[in-house]
């Protein structure tokens, strides 16, 4: 994904102030969304709604690029903090069906 221009002008800014003191990519998106427009901010990527982990998409990736060409700093995030893409959502009440198999087992024992 390209950035557009305006963008990158307040992506430098954000580099002239920032510069190479951190390499931690949500330190430096929360500098860059106070600084982007209100209708340009919701290009970067949301949390996820059941884990609240963070997701990248496109636009931060070319970010992190942009930011590596310009500072030679590559920005992460730690794995903890990112969403694991095979998490399964499951419904509600999942671990008590579990719970109710093992009580029927350990019954079933118990009388046998």
């Amino acid at each position: 994904m390209n950035i557009p221009a305006n963008l990158k002008e307040r992506i430098d800014e954000v580099i002239g102030y920032v510069g190479d003191t951190t390499s931690d990519y949500l330190l430096v998106k929360r500098q860059l969304i106070n600084n982007f427009p209100s209708q340009s901010r919701s290009l970067f990527s949301a949390r996820h709604p059941c884990t609240k982990k963070h997701q990248l998409n496109e636009f931060d990736e070319a970010v992190i690029l942009y930011w590596h060409d310009q500072t030679g700093v590559r920005l992460f995030i730690s794995p903890e903090k990112l969403h694991d893409p095979n998490w399964k959502h499951r419904k509600k009440g999942w671990a008590l069906s579990l719970l109710n198999e093992k009580r029927k087992r350990r019954y079933a024992e118990l009388n046998s």
